[in-house]
């Protein structure tokens, strides 16, 4: 009989946020990648309306992920975080936006490394060609740039790690990156970014996944699963967690809500019970890597 995993959790991708400081919730609303539909998010969530979402999940540590903030400024949201922290003791650590391939790349770093809670940084690099609400870059292979790649080698002496995020057909370009830079840890956010579940879709994802498998360096966070389907989908997240655990093992990966973003489809209390359920085929120790374990060793926390 499957035994369901109740033991302690890390939520290895969350945001809070004042509003204020965002400049895509300030803004008119406009389509985005998930739609239109987030007039819910504009407003504050504090860390004291994300630890009333974890409700009793038993959620022990968390990790906060740039959700930018004011790009001319992005040292100022870790500083704004750790200021968080150290009143209500979450985020237990944090992960700063920098752009690998600014000129102010070494004093962005510095920055995010004055608050004893920062672990790593992302630049969200997805792209989709003849789609600009999927694009966050103008190119796939933006990270195996000259500029680019010499951002990620300066992680190694900040002893910082680097979340990538784009779509199945960049992986190719993410595993060349993974190769080309050993030394640095890299985590693969939401997945890889199932948009759909029809047949042609599904294979391209599996095999993208499957280039990053031989890359030990890379770890995968399965966050915003619901991202593509629109409300909590077990099918759908079934469908991405048996795939990546079967491929990775529990050992590189891990669970994360992207919560607020995912309360515009899913309570939190539905989202990490559809997680137990598709995990609980597996034994208890590796549920308990998949929820705690893991996360807890790659964010050091």
């Amino acid at each position: 009989m499957a035994e369901i995993y109740n033991g302690p959790v890390i939520d290895s991708h969350h945001h809070i946020w004042e509003w204020k400081d965002y400049p895509w919730l300030t803004a008119p609303i406009s389509p985005k990648m998930y739609g239109s539909n987030y007039q819910p998010l504009r407003q504050d969530y504090l860390v004291e309306h994300l630890i009333a979402d974890f409700g009793k999940n038993n959620v022990v540590k968390s990790v906060h992920v740039q959700a930018n903030f004011d790009p001319m400024r992005p040292v100022d949201e870790t500083k704004w975080l750790q200021g968080v922290a150290d009143r209500a003791g979450f985020p237990h650590a944090i992960v700063g936006d920098a752009r690998m391939d600014a000129d102010d790349l070494l004093e962005v770093l510095a920055g995010h490394k004055r608050y004893k809670n920062t672990r790593g940084v992302r630049h969200q690099l997805h792209f989709w060609a003849g789609d600009p609400l999927r694009c966050r870059t103008d190119r796939a292979d933006l990270c195996l740039t000259d500029k680019f790649q010499q951002g990620i080698a300066s992680l190694v002496k900040h002893d910082l790690h680097f979340e990538l995020q784009g779509f199945s057909h960049q992986f190719v370009h993410f595993a060349e990156l993974a190769r080309n830079h050993p030394k640095v840890r890299f985590c693969l956010v939401h997945g890889g970014m199932l948009t759909a579940d029809d047949a042609e879709t599904v294979k391209a994802w599996k095999e993208g996944m499957n280039l990053l498998v031989p890359c030990e360096n890379v770890t995968i966070k399965c966050s915003g699963l619901n991202f593509f389907a629109g409300k909590c989908d077990v099918p759908h997240m079934t469908i991405m967690l048996d795939h990546i655990i079967d491929s990775f093992g529990a050992g590189r990966a891990f669970y994360g809500s992207n919560f607020p973003l995912e309360k515009l489809w899913a309570k939190y209390d539905d989202l990490i019970a559809g997680c137990k359920q598709i995990l609980s085929r597996h034994p208890i120790a590796e549920q308990k890597k998949f929820f705690h374990d893991t996360a807890a060793k790659f964010y050091r926390i």
